[in-house]
């Protein structure tokens, strides 16, 4: 009796462990919410549905678990409605597929026809093909190098849906709907075959699933790309006129030396009304931040927006120009953006950028319409424009680079105030 209850205690040991592969996989595809119970709870459904028996004509394990996972993914998974819905649904038919297949088929057909015990049949042998399904179904997941935060667009969310009911409906409907009792060698072999065919044919949608989200991540990767480049052009024109802002300079300076006093004071005069002469050139010691502050100070001007920079970096940032130029054109695009939408006496930027201890840091606050406290956490903000797949890239080009030095980005909404913080280490 003893030996027993150890060698059950034994079996829920090693079916906890072989349950974290569908926690892993659920990890892969979804993230997970900063809410201390939110891990345990994936943990106990992951390993719900391992273990769950599923026997045909059985009205409770199944759709009872079922309901039981879809609330844990959905309250304890972040993204929105239709992806957890979706990689729910899919995750739990696929494991349920594979449990009915050795439930109603592999283990019926080893103990009939093959004459093996029970025992050795329902305890170690069901532990090493449930256990080894769902580290493979991981394995697969993680071979595709999927991003947990990937999200596509509601239309391909729910082609996804409508194409993973058939397998669905093929599990519950031999569960649910098929007569239990009267079971011989030809219906074990078909029901096994349709458990598989229902298993494996989910596997193919997430693989489709996650070569759509690989397509999106490269024509997102594109799309940034080719803004970083129009951003870092505009500015070598900006750094070209500046160049030959300076020559002109000289030539102004020798025509000084020719005029008469009288010419020499309107000249001066009509020199002092050119907004070229007028920009701040010299913010930091880094070429291309002052050239990007340069041109969007004068922009911030033209609006009516106040700009308080405090700059703090003494020499050229280790950085491509590119990333340097998409980052701070980016984060001061936004809170224009924001301002606008304000009184011109509320519009006002304040960003800090200093370099020093193997770091580099940029804070941006700007004022924007008052909407309460808004904690984001790393949540990108909802772009308030029409055309969301083209607009919105400003801060995931920003998260992107920042992600790719090895650094974060965070975001803060308080009443009536917008702030971005990042930082990137510095390698010596």
């Amino acid at each position: 009796m003893e030996a027993t209850i150890w060698e059950a205690l034994l079996g829920y040991f090693f079916m906890t462990v072989l349950s974290v592969s569908i926690y892993w996989s659920i990890r892969s595809l979804l993230q997970i919410k900063k809410k201390w119970w939110c891990k345990p709870i994936l943990l106990l459904i992951s390993w719900l549905i391992l273990g769950m028996i599923i026997f045909i004509g059985d009205w409770g394990n199944l759709p009872a678990t079922l309901l039981i996972f879809m609330l844990g993914i959905w309250n304890c998974c972040e993204g929105s409605r239709w992806k957890r819905l979706v990689i729910g649904f899919m995750l739990a038919s696929t494991v349920f597929a594979f449990n009915g297949f050795w439930d109603n088929g592999l283990e019926m057909f080893l103990f009939m026809y093959m004459k093996i015990p029970h025992n050795m049949v329902t305890r170690w042998t069901c532990l090493l093909y449930r256990g080894g399904y769902a580290l493979l179904l991981y394995l697969f997941i993680r071979s595709r190098k999927p991003r947990a935060d990937f999200e596509l667009t509601k239309t391909l969310w729910k082609l996804l849906f409508v194409l993973n009911l058939p397998s669905l409906g093929i599990v519950l409907s031999l569960v649910l709907l098929r007569n239990p009792f009267g079971q011989n060698l030809p219906t074990i072999l078909a029901d096994s075959a349709l458990f598989l065919i229902a298993a494996f044919a989910i596997i193919g949608l997430i693989w489709a699933m996650l070569v759509l989200e690989r397509h999106q991540a490269l024509e997102q990767e594109n799309a940034l790309a080719r803004m970083n480049r129009q951003y870092f052009e505009s500015m070598e024109q900006q750094n070209f006129a500046i160049r030959r802002m300076k020559h002109d300079l000289t030539n102004h300076l020798q025509t000084l030396l020719v005029l008469s006093e009288e010419k020499r004071t309107d000249y001066i005069e009509e020199m002092l009304g050119s907004s070229t002469l007028t920009q701040t050139l010299h913010y930091s010691g880094d070429t291309t931040v002052n050239v990007v502050l340069s041109a969007k100070e004068g922009i911030m001007r033209q609006k009516g927006i106040h700009f308080v920079p405090h700059i703090d970096i003494t020499e050229e940032l280790p950085f491509a120009k590119a990333d340097i130029c998409a980052l701070f054109a980016n984060t001061l695009d936004n809170a224009i953006e924001a301002c606008e939408k304000l009184s011109v006496e509320e519009r006002r930027i304040e960003m800090e950028a200093r370099l020093g201890k193997g770091l580099f840091v940029v804070s941006v606050r700007n004022s924007c319409l008052g909407a309460g406290s808004q904690p984001l956490e790393g949540k990108m903000p909802k772009t308030t424009k029409e055309d969301e797949r083209n607009h919105g890239l400003g801060l995931k080009s920003i998260q992107e680079i920042t992600k790719r030095y090895g650094g974060n980005m965070e975001l803060k909404m308080e009443e009536k105030e917008f702030e971005l913080f990042l930082f990137l280490p510095i390698n010596s």
